[in-house]
């Protein structure tokens, strides 16, 4: 599984979901470097489940501008993070592309954010 928290500014996060999205959000442009995303058939609308991760494939301006976000956060918290901003590094320019999530994607993720935290 792979994390994106569209439109949840990374300050509203708790350390469990800030973590995570800091730690499984470079795997995205990892699996493009790396030559194992497949990309083709990406969707037009933000997901979640399957294509929940190939709908960025081309949004990774969107990506890196995010996790830049989530970086800053982590160190104003304390929390001992590896900067993997270099994993943008190689990423080709045609998929550098940047996306604004719409109202229902947010509300989606906050969604899904409420059910984790209410099962604890």
């Amino acid at each position: 599984m792979t994390r994106i928290n569209v439109g949840i500014n990374p300050k509203d996060l708790i350390r469990e979901h800030l973590i995570a999205e800091h730690r499984e959000i470079k795997r995205i442009p990892n699996m493009i470097v790396s030559g194992k995303a497949i990309i083709k058939n990406i969707p037009n609308e933000f997901t979640l489940g399957e294509g929940h991760v190939k709908f960025f494939y081309n949004k990774l301006n969107y990506l890196l501008k995010r996790y830049r976000l989530l970086y800053k956060e982590c160190k104003k918290r304390n929390y001992k993070v590896q900067n993997y901003e270099n994993a943008w590094n190689n990423i080709p320019k045609e998929l550098m592309n940047n996306w604004k999530p719409k109202d229902k994607d947010i509300n989606l993720i906050r969604k899904r954010l409420e059910e984790k935290l209410n099962k604890k």
